[in-house]
This record gives structure tokens, C-alpha cells and sequence, in this order.
């Protein structure tokens, strides 16, 4: 009895879109919390070569409801937005997915460094990259190559 109750709870959680591992769904998008469009605008011709479509979401719009909906293959994010920070959009990726690779823009600063450590490490998240500024094409590619093969959405391998 005590296996049909566990396997229920599961069912619920998965129809409820709860916190199972969505790498099976993922699509090709990278969604970028954002406040302006640099980054969404420097990731676009990369991503048009790929197949892989850029959504940018202002920080003040509900993450968790859009990663149900779009199920992106990764989430990239400045540590400083207005509407929510890095750490924030860790946590709702950690309430979503633990295993969705998150690039988190941290402009260098050791002390947003170490709180990105902390709630990555709180939240049991296993994909969060930390860079201190976007950085060139040869990492992006790399970036998302290895987010792609993750979530099964892309075939392409990164070197």
C-alpha cells in the first residue's frame, strides 16, 4: 500500500507540473531573465545558427510559470536584476528543475560569488555555471552544446 501511495504522490507531482526532472521535455530555447537586452541581443546570432531560439523574460515577470510553459534547455541570468536576482532565479530553477544548466552573469564581485555558492549548494543544484561576464562565442557555443545534449534537444557535441 505504502508503494501505491508513493507512485500516486509522483503522478500528482508530474500532472501539477511539480519539481521532476523535466530533461526528457526540453526544448531547444534559452530563456534569459534580463532587465535590458544585452544579452538576449549578443546570444541571437549564435543561437539563430544553432536552431535555438532566444526568449528573453524581464526580471519582474514570474519565472516559474515560464519555465513550465516553454520548458527551455537553459536559463541565463545577470546576478543583479531589478525584479529578481540570481540567487531568486536559482531557487525557482531548483523549485522547476535541479538539473537545468543555469549561466548567472556575477560581474566578478566575490561576494555574489559566494552567495551563488551557497544557494547552489542549498538547492542541490547540479548545472550552474557563474561567469563574470558574458563571455566569447567559443564558450557560449560551448555553453550551450553541453545545456543542448543535457536536456536531449540538440545532437551537437562541445569540444
Amino acid at each position: 500500500m505504502t508503494y501505491m501511495d508513493q507512485s500516486i504522490a509522483v503522478l500528482a507531482a508530474t500532472q501539477d507540473g511539480g519539481a521532476l526532472s523535466g530533461q526528457a521535455g526540453r526544448e531547444p530555447i534559452v530563456l534569459v531573465v534580463e532587465d535590458d537586452e544585452e544579452y538576449s541581443t549578443a546570444l541571437r546570432a549564435v543561437c539563430d545558427c544553432l536552431d535555438v531560439v532566444v526568449e528573453r523574460m524581464p526580471s519582474r515577470d514570474d519565472l516559474g510559470s515560464l519555465l513550465t510553459e516553454r520548458r527551455p534547455m537553459a536559463v541565463i541570468a545577470a546576478m543583479d536584476g531589478a525584479g529578481q536576482d540570481g540567487c531568486h532565479v536559482l531557487m525557482t530553477v531548483a523549485t522547476y528543475d535541479r538539473d537545468l544548466p543555469v549561466l548567472l552573469i556575477s560581474n566578478d564581485d566575490p561576494a555574489l560569488l559566494g552567495a551563488i555558492e551557497a544557494v547552489e549548494e542549498v538547492w542541490q543544484l547540479t548545472s550552474v555555471v557563474k561567469w563574470p561576464r558574458l563571455l566569447g562565442i567559443g564558450a557560449v557555443v560551448d555553453f550551450l552544446f553541453r545545456a543542448g545534449r543535457k536536456g536531449n534537444c540538440m545532437r551537437l557535441m562541445p569540444l
